[in-house]
């Protein structure tokens, strides 16, 4: 990555404005996106953040985006981070760029899902950007296809959070993570019934929710630490994906192998070409490509503890002296200062293109937006997305309300039954 541009001068110069879905609770352990944004507020002398998916719900579109111009204004704001999730369709495409043409600002898309999203969301939304930041290494040659400078960024971590534990490696295999996602649980399952002691933490696991301070220890105690790459299939929560069968053949790189490295602790992954990106498969880290290499690999790893502890190693100097945030993060933001520097990237058609799926998953957003709104009796917003949802048409308009009023209703009962 080439960081030759005067990051100094782009640190004093420039107020940066995070434009980030919503605000999580700071308990949870998965809160790499949290974590990128304090970086990010961290790395420049002015830096501010909106949370627009809940503004949108309370205040409605227009006065959300009142409200961020205003920002804009007050702050003498120059670069906008946006970094929105699958659904995040709440703010039109034609916004970023008034505020390109209006304001004067620079846009960077920043992608944590871009293997998932890249088709139905963040390739459109990036005509208009100015950057794109992606977890996804493939998509980077695309969006440069498009014309759109990108950079690859994997997980960094800082090492005040992940760090190696003193302690007895007493759980032979374990797994951190969401036990509900993709065929996670059967693989797991595998192995118990063939005999390996598997022990799962997280969401649906046996032990539970773990505290993020927790974690280090939990991955320092494991011979093997597990990783799934395959993205969840489309749900209630990943409705986004259904008319994109296709990514159910996805293998998506994951933050999880460079935690585990930065405990200097053994990973071994399902597979996903984009890791040997970040490490050396066979000498950093090492993969699995269905559940009869998994148990194979699984035996192998824990008769050869010289085998699994040189890998840690090798992954753990790899992590802190490259990826540890502190290190990273500066590159990554000179790089793209070069990028916001250079006129060459600013010529861009003034078209912006849409197809049928992403009008659809719009149309179909803005619908349970609605029926939340009137649920909170916020009926101006309310009234106000209504009217939005006939922007495309009424075909689209039929198909895709439908689709969203389903969804809010499915949701509002979850809410109702987790409440009882």
């Amino acid at each position: 990555m080439n960081d030759s541009c005067n990051y100094n001068n782009m640190y004093k110069n420039n107020s940066i404005l995070n434009l980030t879905s919503k605000k999580y609770d700071e308990t949870q352990y998965n809160n790499f996106a949290d974590f990128n944004i304090q970086m990010i507020r961290n790395s420049f002398l002015n830096s501010y953040v909106f949370y627009f998916y809940d503004s949108v719900l309370t205040n409605g579109i227009r006065n959300t985006e009142v409200q961020i111009r205003n920002l804009i204004k007050k702050n003498n704001i120059s670069i906008i981070f946006f970094a929105p999730h699958g659904t995040n369709y709440e703010l039109p495409v034609e916004f970023f760029k008034s505020l390109k043409d209006e304001l004067k600002v620079k846009n960077v898309l920043w992608v944590y899902d871009d293997e998932m999203i890249f088709d139905t969301l963040s390739k459109y939304y990036a005509q208009v950007f100015d950057a794109v930041i992606t977890t996804d290494y493939y998509a980077t040659f695309v969006y440069q296809k498009l014309g759109i400078p990108a950079l690859y960024f994997f997980s960094s971590f800082s090492k005040k959070d992940f760090y190696p534990v003193e302690i007895d490696k007493n759980i032979e295999v374990s797994f951190l993570g969401d036990c509900t996602k993709a065929d996670r649980i059967e693989y797991i399952n595998y192995l118990k019934e063939n005999g390996i002691k598997v022990e799962t933490f997280g969401k649906a696991s046996e032990n539970g929710i773990v505290r993020k301070e927790d974690i280090p220890k939990i991955f320092s105690r494991s011979k093997i630490n597990l990783n799934f790459t395959k993205v969840n299939k489309s749900t209630l929560f990943a409705w986004f994906l259904k008319d994109n069968p296709l990514v159910n053949l996805i293998r998506q790189p994951k933050g999880r192998p460079m935690e585990i490295a930065m405990t200097n602790s053994f990973c071994l992954s399902e597979y996903s070409p984009s890791l040997g990106v970040t490490f050396e498969i066979g000498r950093d880290i090492d993969v699995f490509y269905d559940r009869e290499d998994l148990l194979k690999k699984v035996r192998y790893y824990l008769e050869n503890e010289d085998a699994r502890t040189q890998m840690a190693n090798n992954a753990y100097k790899k992590a802190v002296t490259i990826y540890e945030a502190d290190i990273f993060m500066p590159k990554l933001f000179g790089g793209l200062c070069n990028i916001l520097n250079n006129h060459i990237y600013a010529q861009r058609k003034s078209v912006i293109y849409r197809d049928t799926i992403f009008k659809k998953n719009h149309i179909n957003q803005l619908t349970f937006i609605m029926f939340y709104q009137l649920l909170k009796f916020k009926l101006k917003p309310a009234f106000e997305t209504f009217i939005n949802l006939f922007q495309y048409g009424l075909g689209i308009f039929l198909v895709s309300f439908l689709k969203g009023a389903k969804r809010a209703i499915l949701r509002m009962c979850c809410k109702i039954v987790e409440d009882l």
